[in-house]
């Protein structure tokens, strides 16, 4: 598969599944005759529109033999499922803020990217683990949810903490070590995971809120 994010009406093409709520991307996947347009919630009209309009051009060339499916951020359909499906054969799909996903697309050569949060759970995909997304959320204590498994990663310290809510389901307790090193999976050098339980936190691990 091929990946592009929308800039400018234009299509600039990009090496990871990181797409940022704020953009539009369209993902051509030529195996399986489909192409795939993406849309953060905050994208704009116009990013929306040149997705489209890049996608219907596509399809006339290949002789209408292409499916166009538009999968919006949050979509809980069945051809939803089934792109975060294919997403995790790559790694997963991780869903950042626009000014997060500059970082992660030139693999941290920044010279300083704060610590992040992110919420996996099964439920967002209806139950199936090998079809979870990373999302984004704000770094803050109360959005540690103690129903799922929640991923605090620390870019500039080769890091990754996994905490375990307590009411997290048995199956995001035995994928969470597979989480986080499928998270871990474009990041450079060696990642030290951590697992933490819910209630049973370090000092080391507030300090980052």
């Amino acid at each position: 598969m091929k990946i592009y994010m929308v800039q400018s009406g234009e299509l600039a093409e990009i090496d990871a599944l990181v797409f940022s709520s704020g953009d539009s991307y369209v993902v051509d996947d030529e195996t399986e005759r489909v192409i795939w347009l993406w849309h953060g919630i905050n994208a704009s009209p116009d990013e929306k529109g040149s997705a489209a309009a890049i996608a219907k051009k596509w399809d006339e060339t290949r002789g209408k033999a292409s499916r166009v499916i538009t999968i919006d951020q949050g979509d809980a359909t069945d051809d939803a499922h089934r792109f975060k499906k294919k997403c995790a054969e790559l790694g997963g799909l991780k869903i950042v803020d626009k000014n997060i996903a500059e970082s992660f697309l030139t693999h941290w050569e920044k010279e300083k990217t704060p610590p992040m949060l992110f919420k996996v759970s099964s439920e967002e995909v209806g139950g199936d683990i090998n079809a979870m997304e990373y999302i984004q959320v704000e770094l803050k204590r109360e959005n540690l949810d103690p129903d799922d498994v929640m991923l605090l990663f620390i870019p500039d310290e080769d890091k990754t903490y996994i905490w375990v809510g307590k009411g997290a389901n048995v199956k995001e307790k035995i994928k969470g070590g597979q989480v986080a090193r499928s998270f871990d999976k474009d990041m450079p050098g060696v990642q030290d995971e951590i697992f933490i339980e819910d209630g049973d936190e370090p000092d080391e691990f507030w300090s980052y809120f």
